[in-house]
This record gives C-alpha cells, sequence and structure tokens, in this order.
C-alpha cells in the first residue's frame, strides 16, 4: 500500500512550488540550457501527502516528510523531476532520455501511478532504479505516456529472440 495520498496538476515551468522552480532555473543556468520555460515541452506537479497510520506510525516514522512537492519536465532530449519535502531538502534529478528506460507503474491494489525509471542519471556512474509517484489525474497519466513516448522514439526497442542472434553473426 502507498504511504502517500498523491495529487498530479499540469502547470508551466513558473507555476511551479518557489524552491522547485528555483532548483530547476539554477540547474538551466549550471548546464547552459537557456530558460526552463522554452526547453519544457511538458511540466506537471505532484503533492505528496503522507497518510498516517496512527500512534505507532507516527512514532516509527516522526522524521519522515508528511508533505512532498515532485515537479516533472519533459524535454525533447531529457527528463527532469526535483523533489522537496516539508523536511527534506531539495534535491533535483536530470537524465538523458538515450541514457534511461521508463515504464508506467499503475497498481491495481493501492492507486498508486507513476514512472519507474531505469538507467544513467545525473552523473550516475552505474544504473539506478527509481519511481517518481503521481496522482491518478489524467495529467499524470498524459505525463507518463509522454515521457515514454519520448523514450521511444529517441532510442528503439532492442531485438529479441532469434532476429537479435541472426542479425548478430
Amino acid at each position: 500500500m502507498s504511504d502517500y495520498n498523491r495529487t498530479t496538476r499540469e502547470c508551466s515551468v513558473s507555476q511551479l512550488q518557489p524552491e522547485l522552480r528555483q532548483a530547476v532555473r539554477n540547474y538551466f543556468q549550471e548546464q547552459n540550457l537557456g530558460a526552463p520555460e522554452t526547453g519544457t515541452l511538458l511540466c506537471c506537479e505532484t503533492v505528496s501527502t503522507r497518510k498516517s497510520a496512527g500512534w505507532l506510525d507516527s512514532l516509527l516514522n516522526g522524521g519522515e516528510d508528511a508533505t512532498i512537492h515532485t515537479g516533472m519536465l519533459l524535454g525533447a532530449e531529457w527528463l527532469i523531476w526535483v523533489r522537496k519535502g516539508d523536511r527534506s531538502d531539495t534535491v533535483l534529478t536530470a537524465a538523458n532520455l538515450k541514457e534511461i528506460q521508463v515504464r508506467i507503474h499503475a497498481s491495481l491494489f493501492n492507486r498508486d501511478y507513476g514512472l519507474e525509471i531505469t538507467g544513467f542519471v545525473r552523473d550516475a556512474k552505474t544504473r539506478v532504479h527509481g519511481y517518481v509517484g503521481m496522482g491518478e489525474e489524467p495529467a499524470a497519466q498524459k505525463f507518463c505516456e509522454e515521457v515514454e513516448k519520448a523514450v521511444a522514439s529517441l532510442k528503439p526497442p532492442a531485438e529479441k529472440g532469434f532476429n537479435r542472434w541472426w542479425k548478430g553473426s
């Protein structure tokens, strides 16, 4: 079961929470990418609110964020997600679409929806696997589908089975 209730809305970069927006602008400036508003094809923001399971959960998980804001931006060749919790610092992660695989995650059991991302992100030396949780709103579904299409268009799936073996010889 998901530990959070999530809601996702489509927005422009300028409508992101101030800390998220500033982290994105700083990243674009550091990477000489120009203005985030012009390079972003699609942007959305998710607010995740921690579910309370009672006093024991509060005692055991008291140091965790109660609310997390996550901004997701899709560009022609990149994906950025940035998060800020009410207790945790702002963390920005960026990936080249050619360096990752994505899978839409939709749980039948707990209404959890989002993107599973595997590959090389930012300056990682090894492949990483992560999850960006979103709400069930149409904005989240649209964002996930567009990311999946963008990754597929830049990196066609590898051939499997006999065809791969036959062409490799």
